[in-house]
């Protein structure tokens, strides 16, 4: 494929490789800013005078021709020289098998260098058939980076030491600056174990001598780390999930040299597992390119109290689990590692806050969640500088209600069904009006968008949303015994009131509306604290985010009561009026008007920004549904490699505006597998179905993969007589 940034990340560990091969650049991932601490990458071949590197250094000469590729656990660069046939190929690899927490957080990355020969003519230019004679090499250097070899370790092996800088949070700032920051030093010292090869100089080789068709030794190297805890969890500083399993770095260096072929067999069984489907080349390729963005962002650490801590951070802006970031990963989660889903839902409720502050004494013994629970080094409160009320306490819900359907397991719920009460009476508390749709407490995650998406009061996506965690939450608080049949009854009287409001006043011939209000009064913008008046522009506009809160649900068979024949409709109008090049507008209105806020990493306005997470999520919904709208993944994955040939960048979330990079949000990509087959799983009620959504369709059921064996369900459809049939084998 097309020379593009990528990076490769242990889960919750800091330590991996980023490359920018457009640009002759590497990073080694830490504990800092993305990418990482500039490093150089040796990779290549020395024949006689000429030395001829992969483009991941500034030094070398590059091959003539370069090649990529990327899966789930691993990232390849390979290099050709016509002259002689000479192929080699850089492998970076990590240990990583779904639901598996001791294997996935080892503090390892290893790298494997290759050579070969072509056993004939490279496209017109002939080979001699001489012997070819040559030195492979593999090394690093760096400003800051000391490298040499330790010799007094057991094991062969170079020392890195060098210094990692973690950012610490001052204060929130004002709107206008940003969040303030200190940098805190972090002296790291870890060792690189050489599994083949000779530490000759300042790089480990290998000689070689091949003929036509043959192929050499390599030289393969395990790069390996160990921290003293970095993460501020609530206060304290919280040591690294892995040294649970290892007291240090001696520990974790004995490790990668005894299961080097583990890791490298486990690698072939993961990587198969979810290449194993028939929705294309670039599905393929944003399955592993968004997984390795959220990797880059995990952070698994312990708590004294023997809790486990994980969070993600958001992409560029560094927030630590912000929950509609989180949720918009729901797919993710609940189709290929809901424990991990499990952890945060036991973590957001630490950062609850009193409904009083925004509805004063109506919100009386209320909370809601706002945002995020921490930022860069610290994991301790929430630092957005503006709320999001409504949309965050029905993400919590969703997540919750969603996980104990698919997962069977009722601990959570139960744990935190006091605080799920609490959010959905501030929920139904931003109604006050009696409509059933929240007036209060509107400003949304969508940042860059028009006032209308962004704060706009009785916005029908918020109204969407309260309905479904209004019903989500009277099943939970009725599971858990934690609410009286009085109280249940108010609360299906809301749900029952917001389906009837949606319905007849958000539906407008063709679509529904982004908002019932058709004007800015009693509104206030989130940015500046400024009340607003006049009309809403753009409140009748298509836009993309109706169905945002149902495809959760869809994925375990809960229905709200909306009509599919319209929710179709929607779906298929609102993408045909606000599709570009890369993918949907958040709505068909062409914000020209509103001067917007931009604040260095934190937001920036566009008239026609998109986000392709959020138009993942609408192709999940449209598949529950029949409709197929999977073709789209084409223009996202056009959108990534045009960003990526530029800089490193990972996952691109937004086009036509902003600047959300490196983003983990695209793991919504994930939850494709199941709509495409329409797999439907309540384990509480213990429904299964599918419904594919195609013929010719073969995708696998990660839920029920064996990560260690390498198996898992396929869903195979076809059309037989004309119908549309499928077969789980």
């Amino acid at each position: 494929m097309q020379l593009m940034g990528d990076a490769l990340t242990v889960l919750g560990s800091r330590l991996g490789f980023a490359w920018d091969p457009v640009n002759r650049q590497s990073y080694l991932v830490r504990h800092g800013n993305h990418p990482g601490l500039p490093i150089q990458i040796r990779a290549g071949v020395t024949l006689g005078e000429r030395v001829l590197t992969l483009p991941l250094a500034q030094e070398g000469q590059s091959f003539e021709f370069v090649d990529q590729e990327m899966t789930a656990t691993t990232m390849t660069l390979s290099g050709i020289d016509p002259e002689t046939g000479i192929h080699v190929k850089l492998t970076a690899r990590i240990p990583f098998r779904p639901r598996d927490n001791f294997f996935s957080t080892v503090p390892v990355i290893y790298l494997s260098l290759e050579v070969d020969r072509l056993p004939s003519s490279y496209r017109w230019i002939a080979q001699y058939d001489e012997t070819v004679e040559g030195k492979l090499f593999l090394g690093f250097s760096g400003e800051g980076f000391a490298f040499s070899s330790a010799l007094e370790s057991n094991a062969a092996g170079i020392e890195a030491v060098y210094e990692s800088v973690v950012l610490r949070p001052q204060d929130e700032g004002d709107h206008q600056s940003g969040i303030r920051t200190e940098e805190e030093t972090i002296s790291c010292r870890d060792h690189i174990s050489i599994l083949s090869g000779v530490w000759e100089d300042d790089c480990v080789t290998a000689s070689f001598s091949l003929g036509k068709g043959m192929k050499g030794d390599s030289l393969s190297l395990a790069w390996c780390a160990w921290d003293q805890p970095v993460l501020n969890v609530l206060g304290h500083r919280s040591p690294f999930k892995y040294t649970q399993s290892f007291a240090g770095l001696d520990q974790v260096v004995e490790w990668s040299i005894r299961h080097a072929d583990e890791v490298a067999d486990n690698s072939e069984k993961v990587d198969r597992i979810l290449s194993n489907h028939t929705l294309g080349e670039s599905t393929s390729k944003l399955l592993a390119q968004t997984l390795h963005a959220w990797l880059l962002n995990t952070w698994w650490v312990v708590r004294d109290n023997g809790q486990d801590w994980f969070t993600v951070w958001e992409g560029n802006c560094y927030f630590h689990s912000t929950v509609d970031v989180e949720y918009t990963q729901g797919p993710f989660y609940l189709a290929f590692w809901p424990e991990l889903l499990e952890l945060e839902l036991n973590e957001w409720p630490f950062f609850g806050k009193d409904g009083k502050l925004l509805l004063g004494e109506r919100g009386e013994g209320t909370l809601y969640l706002s945002h995020d629970m921490g930022v860069f080094g610290d994991s301790t409160k929430q630092y957005y500088p503006h709320e999001m009320e409504v949309e965050e306490s029905t993400n919590y819900i969703l997540l919750a209600f969603a996980h104990w359907r698919r997962s069977g397991k009722d601990a959570t719920i139960v744990r935190h069904s006091g605080f799920i009460r609490k959010l959905m009476a501030f929920i139904a508390c931003c109604d006050t009006t009696g409509n059933g749709i929240p007036d209060k407490g509107c400003a949304n995650t969508v940042d860059d968008a028009s006032p209308a998406i962004q704060y706009g009061s009785e916005q029908v996506y918020l109204g969407v949303k309260s309905l479904a965690a209004i019903q989500a939450g009277i099943q939970i608080l009725r599971h858990a015994g934690d609410a009286d049949a009085k109280e249940l009854e108010v609360y299906e009287q809301y749900a029952q009131t917001a389906l009837a409001t949606i319905e007849e006043k958000g539906w407008l011939k063709d679509h529904y509306a982004v908002t019932l209000s058709r004007t800015m009064d009693g509104t206030v913008d989130p940015w500046t604290g400024e009340p607003k008046t006049g009309e809403l522009l753009g409140w009748d506009a298509y836009h993309i985010y109706t169905v945002n809160g149902l495809s959760l649900l869809d994925m375990v068979g809960h229905r709200t009561g909306l009509l599919d024949e319209r929710l179709r409709l929607d779906m298929e109008t609102a993408t045909d009026k606000t599709l570009g090049r890369y993918g949907c507008r958040h709505t068909s209105y062409e914000d020209t008007e509103n001067e917007g806020q931009f604040i260095p990493g934190l937001a920036s306005h566009s008239g026609k920004v998109g986000w392709i997470s959020m138009n993942m999520l609408r192709d999940i919904a449209a598949a529950y549904r029949g409709l197929d709208l999977f073709h789209l993944i084409e223009n996202y994955w056009s959108w990534q490699t045009t960003t990526n040939t530029q800089q490193v960048a990972l996952f691109f979330e937004t086009f036509y505006g902003n600047n959300l990079s490196f983003y983990p949000r695209g793991v919504a990509v994930f939850g494709y597998l199941d709509a495409a087959a329409g797999f439907v799983y309540d384990a509480v009620a213990g429904k299964q179905s599918f419904a594919p959504v195609r013929g010719s369709l073969q995708v696998p059921i990660l839920l029920f993969a064996d990560w260690e064996r390498g198996t898992v369900p396929l869903v195979k459809s076809s059309f037989e007589g004309g119908r549309l049939t499928y077969r789980v084998e």
